[in-house]
């Protein structure tokens, strides 16, 4: 075996999903075209997560699939279409699980070789060196109603590394007033770091994939999700908007629906 394929064995990574074009769905994104390369594995096990066939390792075992960063290249060229022009999205968003604690050096340089952008989500518990060549980067710190802990030091941590990084921004799924509250301290270190434009805040979907037998009407096989459901998101979305607009310290901050659970609901691949 070469040195090359060595290499290339060493950094193979597990991929749950690749898909898209689609558009994005949350956050500073939102609406912008985009295909998506889920990562396997994560460090945080949230109990609400809407993805956790990426982050529960007898899942990921069972269904992704290990590939060298050339390969996932490779299916991004064909992908956005420089196979077969015109080329169909200019961006590539890394998602999981936590991309963060794979070494994606080699493909991000591949694909910022093919002239794509790369958008990165993560809980920021990780800091690669390659985090730093990405051209979006969303820190996701966890409040309560997710169920997991928030690491307020591995927070200020990142906040600190990408501080001058123009495509850094947080992201907060808040689910309840609770929340929302709880996201202040989060506002006012962005604040105080200069980055209160960089603040979002984003609805969480009360009944992620696995959850949706909590339910109490019947599933909308079309849509992946029932129709009333989409209606309390939207309700719990006006509610919280007028929440929060009742505290003046989070005037700076932007709140936006899951645009991709109200399109589509919880059908994967989109």
């Amino acid at each position: 075996m070469s040195e090359e394929e060595k290499q290339e064995k060493v950094k193979r990574v597990p991929i749950v999903e690749v898909f898209g074009p689609t558009i994005q769905g949350e956050g500073v994104m939102i609406g912008v075209r985009t295909s998506f390369i889920r990562f396997g594995l994560c460090d945080y096990k949230c109990v609400m997560c809407d993805s956790m066939h990426a982050v529960d390792p007898i899942r990921v075992k069972a269904n992704a699939t290990w590939m060298s960063q050339s390969a996932i290249s490779d299916a991004m060229e064909e992908l956005h279409g420089f196979v077969t022009p015109p080329v169909n999205a200019t961006w590539v968003t890394y998602s999981g699980g936590n991309p963060c604690i794979h070494d994606l050096t080699d493909l991000t340089e591949r694909l910022h070789q093919l002239g794509l952008k790369i958008a990165v989500e993560t809980q920021g518990t990780f800091l690669p060196d390659w985090l730093h060549m990405c051209d979006v980067i969303t820190v996701s710190p966890k409040a309560p109603g997710i169920g997991e802990q928030y690491e307020h030091d591995k927070f200020i941590a990142f906040v600190k590394a990408f501080l001058h990084h123009p495509g850094f921004n947080v992201k907060v799924v808040v689910f309840s007033m609770r929340d929302i509250e709880w996201s202040r301290v989060i506002n006012s270190v962005m604040k105080d770091a200069g980055l209160g434009d960089k603040m979002y805040l984003s609805l969480g979907n009360p009944y992620p994939p696995g959850k949706e037998k909590e339910h109490e009407k019947v599933k909308d096989e079309m849509l992946g999700l029932t129709s009333d459901l989409k209606l309390r998101l939207l309700e719990e979305y006006r509610q919280l908007t007028e929440d929060l607009l009742s505290l003046p310290d989070m005037r700076n901050v932007k709140f936006l629906p899951q645009l991709h659970v109200l399109t589509w609901g919880n059908k994967q691949g989109v």
